[in-house]
């Protein structure tokens, strides 16, 4: 087969880029007798695809246009087929941004639907785009693979998506998140300054994300634990800005190296937020041993089973109890958190994604 994928997302630094990255290294390397043309474009950022696409050992065809170019050929006038880049191809998988049109069949990943259920948290630019983009998609694509039941659900009940159309494929956990050596953990302590007891956070702050209710629940726990801290990484984002915090350290984007010892070494990893299309933070906190508190919303009751605390986001009470008892119960938990862990892999997410390939190509 001839595969077209677009990899324009991956250079972000988003959970997007993460699924795209691990996603096409996983399918070169499992069917090698496949062609994987990489296309994307970019007009600043055009080299660090291209680096991208031959790190990834596939056909690179990268092209000099800006997203928002590419946003208004592609889902609003719906013009200009892939193909013209690409050359002939078998199949087509699209990403997060655009849904150029194309002859040849095509396959779509849809991580969540942030812009319809939570419009406030983006821009204008953003919203319209995907509700162009996914317009398309309805219309076009042969299978839509969601990365969550919830995901899924969403979109049969806000898009009207027929369920025939849906599959269901689990993103994955790269093998380099593993319990760490207690002399990481420590250089990782020393370096982000959380002394040797800390919980931690990882996610935009962004509203959606609930990192005010979260610090009220952390002031909770302090009650408990006085010598706590909470760490919250990432990248700030619109109206997320937080108020500084007595015990609360924000460093912001943490380089991907430093994740494995802090996901070891925190008393347990929260995340508070009110809607997740899938939730890899947690699988990767799970993966190197954390005890983990989650909400017990859209899809992170799927990523964390019986594996850890679930919590209502709406209550700074429950919200306070659930990273107690998470704590109080580390070593339970700790053995579960390996074992869910270990039911998610990029390369079954591969092969799945391979499957629905085949049975688009099957039915053409």
């Amino acid at each position: 087969m001839k595969i077209a994928i677009d990899i324009s997302q991956a250079i972000y630094g988003t959970g997007v880029s993460v699924y795209t990255k691990n996603l096409v290294a996983h399918l070169i390397k499992q069917y090698p007798d496949d062609e994987f043309i990489l296309f994307g474009g970019s007009l600043r950022r055009q080299k660090e695809l291209l680096t991208l696409a031959k790190k990834l050992k596939g056909i690179p065809k990268i092209f000099p246009l800006a997203p928002t170019l590419m946003d208004f050929v592609w889902n609003s006038l719906h013009l200009v087929p892939i193909e013209t880049f690409t050359g002939p191809v078998d199949l087509v998988h699209t990403s997060d941004w655009t849904e150029p049109p194309s002859k040849y069949p095509k396959v779509t990943t849809v991580h969540d639907l942030v812009p319809f259920l939570y419009p406030h948290t983006t821009t204008d630019s953003i919203r319209n785009a995907h509700k162009k983009k996914l317009a398309w998609v309805i219309r076009e694509s042969k299978k839509i693979i969601a990365v969550s039941e919830s995901t899924k659900r969403d979109l049969i009940s806000i898009l009207r998506v027929p369920e025939n159309k849906i599959v269901v494929i689990s993103e994955g956990v790269e093998e380099r998140y593993t319990p760490q050596p207690q002399e990481i953990i420590e250089l990782a302590k020393n370096h982000y300054k959380t002394g040797d007891n800390f919980i931690f956070t990882l996610s935009t702050q962004e509203p959606r994300k609930n990192h005010a209710i979260l610090i009220k629940a952390y002031e909770r726990v302090r009650e408990t634990y006085p010598d706590l801290k909470l760490l919250i990484a990432g990248r700030v984002r619109q109206d997320g800005g937080l108020p500084e915090t007595k015990g609360v350290i924000m460093p912001g984007y943490i380089p991907d190296a430093d994740m494995p010892a802090l996901y070891s070494g925190c008393l347990t990893f929260v995340l508070p937020s009110v809607y997740e299309g899938f939730g890899l933070s947690p699988l990767q906190a799970m993966a190197c041993g954390a005890a983990v508190a989650v909400s017990n919303i859209s899809s992170l009751p799927e990523v964390v089973g019986d594996a850890g605390v679930l919590f209502n986001p709406g209550s700074v009470e429950d919200i306070a109890t659930g990273i107690i008892d998470a704590i109080a119960s580390r070593a339970k938990f700790r053995p579960k958190s390996l074992k869910q862990a270990s039911k998610f892999s990029w390369k079954q997410t591969a092969i799945d994604t391979y499957k629905v390939y085949k049975e688009v190509l099957s039915a053409k």
